[in-house]
Order: structure tokens, then C-alpha cells, then sequence
């Protein structure tokens, strides 16, 4: 079909299929913007971006990590889910950032050594106690939120599997071949009647 065979109406008001570019903006300009906000991504986004989370401009994904690992019980813990937890954690609950960092402070200065201490102190404000127990239900369940607002972050690495890590495998699809050992025999009830009757 030829461009005669069409009707010379459909020809005029046919728009065209890329807008055109707005004064000031040219192609290679929009292309090295997007290229810049890739390298930033890349070089540690929110930080390098800047970010309007205020627990993460007050305290740093480091400072999470070792609030992490005290109440937790002081095992070494991943930077990089640190990172994930934290954002899950501020994304999921918008007063985490402020208590977080509530719970960073009282800990340093208190200069309290150990999580039991902190948890047996009689006069413990109760919602450094929620947060606390917010993070450590977070690395161990490696779940942030609930029902359906629930963020998986981590499923082997969640805490809850160090305890037999190494004796027993993290459960998923099974072991492998015959893993599963043999279907039980389910007795018939009295009120049933047997297969072979």
C-alpha cells in the first residue's frame, strides 16, 4: 500500500509516533542525565543521591549494622542484608527511623555491654523495647512486615537456622532422593470402611 492509496485526511491528523523534544533538552543531553544517575546508583545510591530518610542521615547503614549485631545477641552479621533490613524496616513502619535511632542513643550512652542488660533494666522505655524486638524479629524470621505487607529479605540467612546450621539442612524442597522417607499408613477410622471390605 502506497501513501496514495490513503485518504488524504487520515494523512493530516495523523500524529507522530515520538513526541517531540522540549525546547532546551536535547537527545544527548537527556542521554548523559540518565548516564550520571546510573554511575550515582551504582556508587551508592541514597548516599551519593541524597536521600530524605532521616534515620539514614542520622545513623548509617554501619551504625544499624552494629545496633544489629548487639541485639541480636553480638554474632557478626551481613553488611549487605544490614543494608536491605534497614530499608525494609524504614520503608515498612515510618516511625522506625526515628526510633531506631532513639534505641542507637540510649544504647551508647548507657555504654550498656550486653542485649540481656539491656532487656533486664527494670525502667527500659517500652518502645525501645518494640524496636528492639522489631529488629531482632526481622534477622531472625529474615521477614519485614506482616500478612500481606510482609518483604522477604532473607530466607536461608535468617537467623532462626544458626543454631543447627551445619546438623540439620534449611528446609526447603527436602534433601535430595528418598529424603522424604515413606508415606505413613493412615489407619481407618471405626466409622470407615475398610479398602478391601
Amino acid at each position: 500500500m502506497t501513501s496514495s492509496s490513503f485518504p488524504k485526511s487520515a494523512v493530516l491528523c495523523a500524529k507522530p509516533l515520538v513526541p517531540a523534544m522540549p525546547a532546551g533538552i536535547s537527545r544527548r543531553s537527556l542521554l548523559g542525565a540518565a548516564a550520571a544517575s546510573g554511575v550515582a546508583l551504582a556508587a551508592g545510591g541514597f548516599a551519593v543521591l541524597g536521600s530524605s530518610n532521616a534515620f539514614a542521615a542520622s545513623v548509617a547503614a554501619d551504625d544499624f549494622l552494629r545496633l544489629s549485631e548487639f541485639v541480636t545477641g553480638g554474632s557478626p552479621l551481613s553488611a549487605a542484608l544490614a543494608t536491605r533490613y534497614l530499608a525494609a524496616l524504614t520503608k515498612s513502619d515510618a516511625s522506625f527511623a526515628a526510633a531506631a535511632q532513639a534505641l542507637h542513643q540510649h544504647v551508647a550512652s548507657q555504654k550498656i555491654s550486653h542485649v540481656d542488660d539491656l532487656l533486664a533494666a527494670p525502667d527500659l522505655d517500652p518502645a525501645l523495647r518494640a524496636t528492639a524486638t522489631q529488629i531482632v524479629s526481622a534477622w531472625y524470621l529474615g521477614v519485614v512486615g506482616e500478612d500481606a505487607d510482609a518483604v522477604l529479605i532473607s530466607y536461608a540467612n535468617a537467623l532462626m537456622y544458626r543454631p543447627t546450621a551445619g546438623i540439620l539442612d534449611i528446609p526447603t524442597y527436602g534433601s535430595g532422593p528418598d529424603s522424604w522417607g515413606e508415606k505413613p499408613v493412615v489407619p481407618a477410622s471405626p466409622n470407615q470402611k475398610s479398602p478391601q471390605a
